[in-house]
């Protein structure tokens, strides 16, 4: 999601991935890599940091919800 949203801005803003590069002093192969959906190199933390750098002053929130369709197995216990 977090990558879409990146690539969604940089569409909106018409950068290409140099000038991404240059406004948010991330490296244009890591937006190239994003634009490929080659997301290996990259932790939730610092996609965020990019989707801030490429929106100056916005604030980037991730909101996790978990819902289980079955109960955790039980550990078993040391006797």
């Amino acid at each position: 999601m977090l990558a879409a949203r990146i690539i969604a801005v940089l569409d909106d803003r018409e950068l290409d991935v140099r000038k991404a590069a240059s406004v948010t002093g991330f490296a244009a192969a890591d937006f190239s890599r994003i634009r490929n959906a080659d997301l290996e190199r990259f932790t939730l933390d610092r996609l965020m940091k990019m989707l801030a750098a490429l929106d100056a002053g916005a604030r980037v929130t991730v909101k996790v919800d978990l819902s289980r369709s079955a109960p955790l197995p039980q550990p078993s216990r040391v006797r």
